[in-house]
């Protein structure tokens, strides 16, 4: 009884796993812009400060999630407005550059992927706050 629980407590970490190698062999397939999230702003809310107040997950939920599909080293997370939906924006360096992962901060899922350009002179165009 106790060797199934613990397969079964090691199944969802497997299948994270197994995610995050399916993206960088370009198996998994995410947009490269966010189309909608699960959590939608009302008018007004434009601080970091307002943004957290509507997410269901953390910013530690949010980086996790952006590196199960890109494994790698956060270097930022901050929550967004892209279109009336919010976002995490959350930047996983790796061996192949940077890349942007917009995750839903309703339920962690990931959205949109975007490789981004690693020069000095790159501003952060969706870094609110």
């Amino acid at each position: 009884m106790k060797r199934n629980a613990e397969i079964l407590a090691a199944a969802p970490l497997a299948a994270l796993l197994a995610t995050g190698a399916a993206f960088a062999t370009g198996a998994l397939n995410l947009p490269a812009e966010v189309r909608s999230s699960s959590v939608k702003l009302p008018r007004g809310v434009e601080s970091q400060a307002d943004f957290a107040r509507h997410a269901r997950i953390t910013r530690q939920q949010a980086e996790a999630a952006a590196l199960a599909v890109q494994p790698g080293q956060v270097v930022k997370a901050a929550l967004d407005d892209e279109h009336g939906s919010l976002v995490w924006q959350v930047d996983v360096r790796h061996a192949g550059g940077t890349t942007e992962i917009a995750v839903d901060p309703g339920n962690g899922h990931a959205l949109a992927a975007e490789n981004e350009e690693d020069d000095h002179g790159h501003e952060d165009r969706n870094e609110r706050g």
